[in-house]
């Protein structure tokens, strides 16, 4: 490594001070070979993949050890490499491991067979994994992940995320997660109509759920119930919808997205500490669903426009006394001047409101009313914006991006209050 050099002014003269040479032994240490552990330790932790951290043994002798020591694995299979060779270097790893693992992500598509990944599990929770991401792409539609009784009862775990393939999960009778935080469940075929519900008991401490594409097979019923959940998100953009109804009762919720083909029916009680919402279902078959008090609590709300109108119609008292910021989306053929007018009278107090109304179909622009819009919008418009309105200075604009148009409303300077949900 070269030499730097520093210049330092004494009177009138130039004098030039030499840093601290590195230690040049036989082995070649350089001056990073001779940070302390810890901080080559972190070093090794920032790079991409566990490979990567085993190549650095070949640097020198002072190097030959050292990522044994690395408490974060990051395993991924390639598809050049033999699968044989594959099972090899994770068994490899793991044996020499001298430390708890704060993470282990492991990506094995078709490389492994059921019993080795067991194993694998086994060794990571006798080192008090922490965190465990978990993806497989098993061969047979017909194949099923039954979770370890080591794994379902580990005390060490606080993260668990696992990728199935559509494939079904089976749990143990015995399950116990007392540090589970984050449960992050993605294509996993949960048919069992409890497996959430035991899931949910047994994490006591669990603050976020994620359950993105999964299946039910159409469960009557899904209850999500936790009294320290904090932030839960449901996402389904696949064409079979999740469940016919959702029960969310969750008193610590503070952030809520529901999104996609996910169920007919929303029911929502006491979620006191609810502030952000965003429900974007699709709309195929969706039946009158009990929005309102469940969300009375709420300050940013992210929501279909028809679906919003079909709660406020069913609902008694669609007051929402926090609301702050709303973004409605809709489509062209669906909006009307009309229907966004009845929104803005039920929530007139608003500081922020975002209007996204995405082209389905190639018209020009006779979906709005060109009365209603001062006569604004023309075939090429890019940018209209509003100054002095109704004497309050809110401010208007619209932009299309592709086949997207996008309008905001905002009074007084709340982009810079709320970035996030503008």
């Amino acid at each position: 490594m070269n030499n730097l050099l520093l210049t330092s002014t004494k009177g009138k003269g130039m004098e030039k001070s030499e840093l601290p040479k590195a230690s040049n032994s036989e082995d070649g240490v350089d001056f990073i070979s001779n940070m302390p552990d810890a901080i080559l330790l972190l070093i090794l932790s920032r790079l991409l993949s566990t490979e990567e951290v085993v190549r650095s043994s070949i640097l020198s002798r002072r190097w030959k050890y050292l990522w044994t020591a690395v408490p974060t694995l990051h395993i991924r299979y390639r598809r050049e490499l033999k699968k044989t060779k594959f099972i090899e270097f994770v068994y490899w790893v793991l044996a020499n491991i001298t430390v708890n693992l704060d993470s282990f992500r492991l990506y094995c598509g078709d490389y492994y067979c059921m019993s080795t990944v067991w194993r694998w599990i086994h060794v990571a929770v006798r080192k008090n994994v922490k965190e465990l991401h978990l993806e497989l792409h098993p061969n047979k539609l017909t194949d099923v992940f039954e979770m370890p009784h080591s794994l379902a009862t580990c005390g060490s775990l606080e993260v668990l995320k696992l990728y199935l393939s559509a494939r079904l999960l089976r749990l143990p009778t015995i399950m116990r997660f007392p540090a589970l935080r984050v449960l992050d469940l993605t294509y996993v075929d949960l048919e069992d109509n409890d497996l959430i519900n035991n899931f949910l008991e047994s994490c006591p401490l669990l603050e976020e759920l994620s359950l993105i594409c999964c299946f039910m097979n159409e469960l009557a019923l899904l209850r999500i119930s936790n009294p320290n959940l904090k932030k839960l998100r449901i996402d389904n953009n696949e064409n079979l919808i999740m469940c016919c109804g959702i029960k969310i009762c969750c008193p610590k919720l503070v952030d809520m997205d529901l999104t996609g083909n996910i169920a007919y029916r929303f029911f929502f009680e006491c979620l006191d500490s609810l502030k952000v919402v965003v429900i974007q279902p699709k709309l195929e078959g969706i039946t009158t669903s009990v929005l309102f008090p469940g969300i009375s609590r709420v300050e940013h709300l992210s929501i279909d426009l028809f679906f919003f109108l079909e709660c406020l119609y069913a609902a008694r008292d669609p007051v929402l006394p926090n609301l702050k910021t709303l973004v409605i989306k809709t489509t062209m053929d669906a909006f009307t001047m009309d229907n966004f007018n009845k929104v803005l009278k039920y929530y007139p107090k608003l500081e922020s409101l975002k209007l996204i109304i995405k082209q389905d179909f190639d018209e020009r622009y006779e979906w709005l009313d060109e009365a209603e819009t001062r006569e604004i919008m023309t075939s090429d418009v890019e940018r209209v914006e509003f100054f002095e309105f109704n004497g309050e200075k809110p401010k208007l604009v619209i932009d299309w991006f592709e086949d997207i148009l996008e309008m905001f409303f905002t009074w007084g300077d709340i982009g810079e209050r709320f970035p996030r949900y503008l």
